[in-house]
């Protein structure tokens, strides 16, 4: 009960870091191919062999030149400065640095101190890997865009997540083969299951979950609250600081959340309803996300299905 509780919690707050950030950021090494020569012909004689080592060796030397060109340039220093920005008031530092010849590495860290222990990191390493599998095809295509806009030959984004003393809390490797986990099942005890989904909302195990959501929340600047309408869980998060958004249509404002937050939130979402089933025994209608603003004012709302 308590994984299944601990990864809810994570899954909704990391969907807040990844919407904030648009890239996702998570790390941890998967197996990656080595850079060798397919060419075994038996004809291929050793003076052969060595002119196609040569010109492998040649390839790497040239691919981690111009990795550690991009890495000393100021696109990559812009990259970075953006993304702490955007991270600013959520907790959160980003780094990104590379390993020669062909990986880029994100890493994130909380500056505050999150839900992690001793006792929960394999809930923790769950609930990560689950959420940004749910996001690979992200970072695959991110890969494609380096390689495309800064002509590099880039085979590897590795996304590392580490908690405010330095533990790693998860890590990871994505590839252009990148294949999501197939288990993705929580390894907790069996949940209660309840009638409806109204029941589940005046439970135990919700107060739990908000609790926790909300203070890992809490230095982001926003707040979360769970209700439901009929069979529709409701995702409800306020910002506890007023938003200045003049200048800004409703127009605007939708077009920022649907292009930042909402593919975010679709991949989350989608494991949600899985879970809901699974661990509680609810058939979900739909979940609805909602921001405010901190006077009340909708900014942004959309069904799932909508998404």
């Amino acid at each position: 009960m308590k994984k299944k509780i601990l990864a809810m919690a994570l899954s909704l707050t990391l969907a807040l870091g990844l919407a904030a950030c648009g890239s996702p950021q998570v790390s941890g090494p998967v197996d990656r191919e080595s850079v060798t020569s397919t060419d075994d012909r038996s004809s291929e004689d050793s003076s052969s062999k060595e002119e196609s080592s040569s010109e492998e060796e040649s390839s790497a030397e040239d691919n981690s030149s111009a990795l550690s060109d991009w890495y000393n340039g100021k696109d990559r220093k812009a990259l970075e400065e953006t993304i702490n920005k955007m991270f600013e008031s959520s907790g959160i530092t980003c780094s990104i640095s590379v390993e020669e010849p062909d990986t880029i590495i994100y890493t994130y860290q909380y500056t505050t101190e999150t839900l992690s222990n001793e006792s929960n990191k394999d809930a923790i390493a769950d609930a990560l890997r689950s959420s940004l599998d749910s996001q690979y095809q992200t970072f695959v295509d991110e890969i494609k865009n380096y390689n495309d806009t800064y002509d590099l030959s880039v085979k590897t984004l590795r996304v590392t997540y580490l908690d405010s003393d330095g533990a790693s809390l998860y890590t990871v490797d994505f590839t252009e083969d990148y294949v999501p986990s197939a288990d993705n099942a929580s390894t907790g005890s069996a949940s209660q299951e309840y009638a409806t989904l109204e029941d589940w909302m005046n439970s135990e195990e919700q107060d739990v979950i908000v609790s926790a959501v909300n203070s890992s929340l809490e230095s982001s600047g926003l707040a979360i609250d769970f209700y439901a309408e009929g069979n529709v869980m409701v995702m409800d998060y306020t910002y506890t600081e007023q938003q200045d958004l003049s200048g800004l249509s409703q127009e605007d404002i939708a077009s920022v959340f649907d292009e930042q937050v909402a593919p975010t939130f679709s991949g989350m979402v989608s494991s949600l309803f899985e879970s809901f089933e699974t661990d509680y025994g609810l058939v979900l209608d739909d979940i609805k996300l909602i921001f405010r603003n901190a006077d009340g004012t909708e900014l942004y709302s959309k069904y799932y299905s909508e998404l």
